[in-house]
């Protein structure tokens, strides 16, 4: 009998960081290059997303979260709309990090996020209530697969 697992996980890699410092309510911040997920050696179904938010100035609204879109190159050339200036398309909101409304520095996980077989970009939208801290804000990323044994 085959047993499904989980394969090892990659290392943590970020995905966004001095982009998101500062971060205005309201605001998109997308990668500046695609995320690779096409090569052989790549093609992970899963990943966890990690966001961290650094202490701020102010307190977050009570439910504030940062909204994670995955916008997926369709064809080899193009990718859906969605960027710094562009709200996405919502059939790309793939979830949302919910805060509590504190100044208190948070992590906070999105797990088993699908990944698309191909290259895409990660954007989010900071909808808190209140600007990013000025620095230390990361968001990462952990991929990995299931494997038979």
């Amino acid at each position: 009998m085959t047993t499904a697992k989980w394969a090892t996980p990659d290392s943590a890699e970020n995905v966004l960081t001095t982009e998101l410092n500062a971060l205005a309510n309201s605001a998109n911040k997308i990668t500046g290059t695609a995320v690779s997920n096409d090569q052989a050696a790549e093609l992970d179904m899963y990943a966890d997303f990690t966001l961290y938010l650094a202490e701020q100035a102010s307190a977050r609204d009570a439910g504030g979260r940062v909204d994670l879109y995955i916008l997926p190159q369709s064809d080899g050339t193009n990718y859906p709309y969605g960027g710094d200036a562009l709200d996405p398309s919502p059939n790309h909101w793939v979830g949302s990090f919910v805060f509590d409304a504190a100044v208190t520095a948070r992590y906070e996980v999105l797990r088993g996020i699908l990944l698309p077989p191909a290259d895409f970009h990660v954007l989010v939208i900071n909808e808190t209530g209140q600007a990013l801290a000025a620095t230390l804000n990361t968001l990462t990323m952990r991929r990995y697969n299931i494997e038979s044994a």
